[in-house]
């Protein structure tokens, strides 16, 4: 996605045919709308690492998703704070996500992210969801927590990376829908990195072969990793960053 601000052009078309701007926001920084206009801002904290130690195979959680509906104005800047997923190191422990933050002086959206294996909460936005729950209790065959962009995140363990909607299956990357809604990716299965939004899955193995777990997707908890006999061959898969997402509606 890039370092700093991307522009996605398929979107939406005003009955004049002018094309409106989604704006993706991956680094912290201040933010000044290019237009004036109404729109969605989406604002979604950062996935927790998997374990890779002895004690346990606890798969990282989710990240916080906010989504609120805002006036932009050229004349305002917005102070962006974008949450570093967990990355994680050899036998250790969850390593967790950073938040995520949106404030323009009247509006303060925090998207929590996660710390364990538990989701992130958010709050002051018009929606606020807490993220998906890895999996954990050496359940090999599970993966992190997905985040909730329709409802609170899944809290159950899934049998793969967590999917960031009851659909198995989606796109692997930002997906703009009409109306501001957004699509995650499929879940990662044993070892493997999951979609946009949904959780990397979790890797168990024996002798001399590394057990890494996947890296969630954006926002996403990544899965754990484990090796039966060898604990310098356990490592955690990597949380997914925040993101900041802008999605125009009108202009003016």
């Amino acid at each position: 996605m890039g370092n700093g601000m991307s522009n996605f052009t398929d979107f939406i078309s005003s009955g004049g045919g002018a094309v409106l701007e989604t704006i993706i926001l991956t680094t912290s920084q201040t933010w000044t709308p290019p237009l004036n206009g109404t729109g969605l801002i989406h604002v979604i904290g950062a996935g927790a690492s998997g374990t890779g130690n002895s004690s346990d195979m606890d798969n990282g959680g989710a990240g916080a998703y906010c989504r609120k509906a805002v006036t932009f104005s050229t004349g305002t800047n917005w102070t962006i704070v974008v949450g570093a997923g967990g990355r994680p190191s050899r036998n250790s422990g969850h390593a967790g996500g950073g938040s995520s933050t949106a404030n323009d002086g009247s509006s303060n959206i925090i998207a929590g992210g996660s710390t364990n294996d538990f989701g992130g909460n958010g709050s002051g936005g018009d929606v606020n969801y807490s993220g998906g729950r890895g999996s954990g209790n050496q359940n090999h065959s599970s993966g992190g927590g997905a985040v909730g962009v329709f409802a609170n995140g899944p809290t159950s363990f899934p049998l793969a990376g967590g999917q960031s909607t009851d659909a198995n299956g989606g796109m692997d990357s930002f997906v703009p829908l009409g109306l501001g809604q957004l699509i995650g990716g499929k879940g990662g299965s044993a070892g493997e990195s999951g979609g946009f939004l949904s959780g990397g899955g979790s890797m168990s193995t024996t002798g001399n072969i590394c057990a890494i777990g996947g890296a969630g997707g954006i926002g996403a908890g990544g899965g754990a990793g484990y090796n039966n006999t060898i604990s310098s061959l356990r490592c955690g898969g990597a949380g997914g960053d925040g993101i900041v997402i802008v999605q125009y509606l009108t202009v003016s």
